[in-house]
């Protein structure tokens, strides 16, 4: 019974065939409509109810619908149905997943039919193109190639059929053998099913621990998170082995590569010139990491914040309706210190560090320089300071002090972790998308900022992005002691 769980979850049997106002995908009465370019497909009961679903239904006929698209109450099955996919899988396997359907709740209620424009509606018609276009031919048998490998191939090819979403397919309905895997409009061809070759147009960059994640969590290496149909399979995919995602993409990485861009995609840049994307990329009205911000119940109940994004700050509280020059801007990860709360505005606290000749940027640490602040030269004047150090490697003068200020509730958060672990993210999704990804303490806090910015232009990451993962690189570098759950200041 286990596996016939797991192909049903590889099958993604629940997506189309679940009924959609049930919520649970062991129900399986059917009802999801397919609008395509052949017309509208409805996806029938399969739950074992012996009247209107595969109840009655021997496991002969089971076979004979997944492998040869015939069905035992209604004769020839249209390929929406993936038969052509399904005809991979073994015996063992098809008798374990009819098990496992057998085994879930019955459901009332048969579906309407398909309804499609001519000559398409005359099911006849699809027995020529079974007779013309279903091979039946097991996959060949490959010597040589490692037990990853050909499980891999089995669940793509077989239960999985992934090749029937990520094709392009002829008037006939049938998929190029020179485009497999190449992508193509979905089926309601209301969007675009990507290129998943390894190709630069597909994914030649992402590696094959890149897809098993993507295949768990559903975000690329770019951090563009799943969409469409495609979530519904990651809820799938999330739920298979670890070694079965690796299968996957073991065998994903292996596929002959399609050259194929998909609409508003640019062609790769084959020339000997390097194109770095325009300052404009990397900027937006909305910060992206504005999401990180805390709820005003959980800032409420806060002593110390930290800053999500650049906000401006003010020494003295700002009259409500009036628009104030600021006096200086937080970066991210700045911690505060609360000291008053007056409606939506917070007086808070920063400590750090000053060094001689440029007494503008705070630090929060002496002779490290993770910015945390910009101050004017009004702020300036307001600085307290404590004591002042000579760096006896350098000869520079710092000097430790506080300052006060006023500024906005929005922006902030009180759980340092979960921008730590955003961050984290955000390097695997940047820096890891083109090389191994390096570890925070390969550099020092100072070397850091040279390393990442030379990198930037490569990247889209926009300005508060690009600040809070310097920030936590600078934070965990190799010279940098941080205790858990603090910046260490």
């Amino acid at each position: 019974m286990r596996n016939g769980r797991t192909l049903f979850v590889a099958g993604d049997c629940a997506t189309c065939h679940a009924s959609p106002d049930r919520h649970d995908e062991t129900l399986l009465g059917g009802g999801r409509s397919l609008n395509t370019a052949f017309g509208t497909f409805r996806m029938p009961n399969i739950s074992p109810d012996p009247k209107d679903g595969i109840g009655s239904w021997t496991l002969e006929q089971f076979i004979i619908a997944m492998r040869e698209g015939v069905l035992a109450d209604k004769g020839n099955a249209y390929p929406a149905f993936p038969y052509t996919s399904y005809q991979h899988m073994t015996t063992a396997d098809l008798r374990d997943l009819f098990a496992y359907l057998k085994s879930l709740p019955p459901v009332e209620g048969r579906q309407p039919d398909h309804d499609l424009k001519f000559p398409f509606s005359i099911r006849r018609g699809i027995g020529l193109w079974r007779l013309a276009f279903l091979s039946g031919a097991p996959l060949p048998v490959e010597v040589g190639k490692s037990e990853r490998w050909i499980r891999g191939r089995y669940l793509v090819e077989g239960p999985g059929h992934c090749v029937e979403c990520h094709s392009p397919r002829t008037f006939a309905g049938v998929i190029p053998d020179d485009k497999r895997f190449a992508g193509g409009p979905n089926a309601e061809e209301t969007g675009y099913v990507p290129n998943i070759t390894p190709d630069e147009t597909g994914i030649d960059y992402w590696s094959i621990e890149d897809i098993a994640r993507y295949l768990k969590a559903g975000v690329t290496p770019i951090g563009i998170r799943a969409g469409g149909d495609m979530k519904e399979v990651i809820k799938n995919t999330s739920r298979l082995t670890d070694s079965d995602r690796l299968a996957i993409a073991t065998y994903l990485k292996t596929l002959p590569a399609v050259h194929a861009l998909g609409p508003g995609q640019q062609q790769p840049n084959h020339g000997e010139k390097v194109l770095l994307l325009p300052p404009s990329a990397n900027s937006a009205a909305t910060s992206k990491v504005g999401a990180l911000a805390g709820r005003p119940a959980e800032l409420a109940k806060a002593n110390a914040l930290y800053v999500v994004s650049t906000k401006p700050f003010y020494l003295d509280k700002p009259a409500n309706g009036t628009t104030a020059q600021p006096d200086g801007k937080l970066l991210a990860a700045a911690e505060l210190v609360v000291l008053a709360r007056n409606g939506n505005w917070l007086q808070v606290r920063l400590r750090g560090w000053q060094q001689a000749g440029s007494e503008s940027a705070f630090y929060a640490r002496r002779g490290q320089r993770i910015m945390q602040a910009v101050l004017s030269s009004k702020a300036l004047s307001d600085m307290v300071h404590d004591r002042t150090i000579r760096d006896p490697e350098t000869g520079q003068d710092w000097t430790q002090g506080s300052l006060t200020m006023w500024i906005s509730s929005d922006g902030l958060s009180a759980d340092l972790q979960r921008l730590w672990h955003y961050s984290d993210e955000l390097m695997s999704h940047t820096c890891a998308v083109c090389h191994a990804r390096p570890d925070s303490k390969d550099f020092l806090a100072n070397q850091w900022i040279g390393t990442l910015g030379a990198m930037r232009h490569f990247t889209s990451l926009d300005d508060d992005q690009y600040r809070l993962l310097l920030t936590w690189l600078q934070y965990h570098a190799k010279d940098v002691s941080t205790e858990a759950g603090s910046t260490g200041r």
